[in-house]
């Protein structure tokens, strides 16, 4: 298997989620381009570093791309607990963890440093002081967090992550996050993504 650079990664994972409710057997590059606005060339070549077996003149099968990808990226059919640190107003439109459903993930517990919204807010799963952060990461094998601190908090609250074990955030604040090699930061900011979308034009 080729190494898949992440703008790949994160088409395929767009397209396995499409394909879960296409309804035909099969699929061409140019359908895919279609529904996704991706050129067919850029369909072909990331398919090329997935080493496909499924394509033929007619298009792929679209249960054996799924499987290809699904393999690829290890997005395997086991639950990956999760946990969200920062029960801000981000943090809380967070709290049902709708977002993940259908998926491999789910929020197993969340964490504030105010005892009281954690004493106060629903939730479809456990609220806790972040004083038992460490304890519970642990405890419950999480290897994922999505940090929505407030900003000032938030490389404090990243090493406290890294240090449980945390392998991967999901980061809501502004700041870029420092983190050791062998962990993975996603930027999520509707202020960077709203400039990045303004960026260049009139």
């Amino acid at each position: 298997m080729k190494d898949i650079p992440s703008p790949t990664k994160k088409r395929l994972i767009l397209l396995e989620r499409l394909l879960s409710d296409f309804k035909e057997e099969r699929i061409t590059s140019q359908k895919i381009q279609e529904l996704t606005g991706w050129t067919s060339a850029v369909v072909r070549r990331d398919f090329y570093l997935l080493e496909l077996k499924c394509g033929s003149s007619n298009g792929y099968n679209v249960q054996s791309l799924r499987e290809s990808i699904k393999n690829a990226l290890n997005l395997s059919g086991r639950k990956t607990p999760c946990c969200l640190v920062g029960l801000n107003r981000i943090g809380q439109m967070l709290l049902d963890g709708g977002g993940l459903d259908g998926s491999g993930f789910f929020l197993t517990a969340g964490f504030d440093s105010s005892v009281n919204r954690t004493e106060v807010l629903k939730s479809s799963f456990p609220l806790h002081s972040t004083v038992m952060l460490e304890t519970i990461i642990r405890a419950e094998s999480v290897k994922y967090a999505v940090l929505a601190v407030d900003d000032s908090e938030a490389q404090k609250m990243t090493d406290r992550l890294v240090a449980a074990g945390i392998k991967g955030i999901v980061n809501y604040t502004s700041r870029m996050l420092s983190v050791p090699d062998g962990v993975t930061v996603e930027n999520v900011c509707l202020l960077t993504a709203l400039e990045s979308l303004a960026a260049g034009r009139e």
